[in-house]
């Protein structure tokens, strides 16, 4: 699968993607918000889980790598995933490797996944979740046409320490009008 946007290309990984993967993934810039960050066993697990989804009827979790459009260098990960069938939530999440960071990359990758999550998996809401101390985080949700639904008080452990989580949505109906 590839979604094409202006200046990126969101693609299913290949095997030949575990060392980016695994470069991305080891960064301690991608986990920076969590209480953990993957070990390499982890690493290669969820590796193994991202390649297996692709094949998977229905798809209900989509990893993509983000590549620049020009010469189709991976910079990150973008995913999506179905929350709640029932009142067809999915939910996004990013990471870019931080020599691409405030470019824009994110933004646009969000967006773009956000109009496929319409267009293609007939998504009603798209949420997303960040620690409430992750400004940029915030800021690619909100760039990317999200609205605050609101904080979740000490939702996440973090840094040895309870923290707040902001969530932010955007629905079907607001996609339309844009």
């Amino acid at each position: 699968m590839e979604i094409i946007a202006d200046r990126l290309i969101l693609r299913d990984y290949t095997s030949n993607d575990f060392s980016f993967y695994e470069e991305l993934e080891l960064n301690p810039l991608s986990h920076k918000y969590e209480n953990t960050a993957p070990d390499a066993k982890q690493i290669k697990e969820n590796f193994l889980s991202i390649l297996t989804q692709t094949t998977s009827d229905p798809r209900e979790h989509y990893d993509l790598a983000v590549c620049t459009k020009q010469n189709r260098t991976p910079i990150g990960n973008v995913s999506i995933k179905l929350n709640w069938e029932e009142i067809r939530e999915w939910e996004v999440g990013w990471v870019l490797l931080p020599e691409y960071w405030k470019m824009g990359y994110a933004t646009e990758a969000v967006k773009t996944l956000i109009g496929y999550a319409f267009s293609s998996l007939n998504a009603h809401r798209v949420v997303a979740y960040a620690n409430a101390e992750n400004l940029q985080s915030e800021k690619v949700m909100i760039r990317a046409g999200m609205i605050r639904d609101g904080i979740l008080r000490e939702t996440r452990f973090c840094n040895q320490q309870w923290c707040d989580e902001l969530i932010y949505s955007a629905l079907e109906q607001e996609a339309t009008l844009n």
